[in-house]
């Protein structure tokens, strides 16, 4: 528990509720799109939740841990979608809270946070871009 949000791996029982928070970065993306994808992340990347007391999904994170050239080992973090019309600085502060730790265990040098734009989602498995150093917050 991180402070009254709890930040977990995506759980098959929220998929479809996670959803909506990915829809509001990429409108073009479908349930389906999502499903589907979501079956391929955790050969790569990680997704995290946060939640409310009540279970109820308040953000999402998706991450991954790269070896870049210019830089090292870095956490890359395409997407960090907080979404809360009453506390969206907490889910924020707890997301970003989650990624510092990851970075730290994982002994990075840096962590990138990705300027949100629809286009990540394509994006963040193409190395022509992800490999790219001019993009994004950087955070080390």
């Amino acid at each position: 528990m991180n402070g009254y949000y709890e930040i977990d791996i995506l759980r098959p029982h929220l998929v479809d509720r996670a959803y909506l928070l990915v829809q509001a970065v990429v409108p073009t993306l479908t349930l389906a799109e999502w499903q589907q994808t979501v079956k391929s992340f955790l050969k790569q990347e990680k997704v995290v939740t946060v939640a409310d007391g009540e279970g109820v999904v308040r953000g999402l994170c998706i991450y991954c841990i790269r070896d870049l050239e210019v830089v090292g080992k870095i956490l890359d973090v395409p997407f960090l979608v907080p979404i809360s019309a009453a506390d969206q600085e907490g889910v924020a502060r707890a997301l970003l809270k989650h990624v510092m730790d990851v970075a730290s265990s994982a002994q990075c040098t840096s962590i990138r946070i990705w300027t949100l734009e629809p286009e990540n989602w394509r994006r963040m498995r193409d190395p022509a871009f992800f490999t790219r150093w001019d993009h994004g917050l950087i955070m080390g």
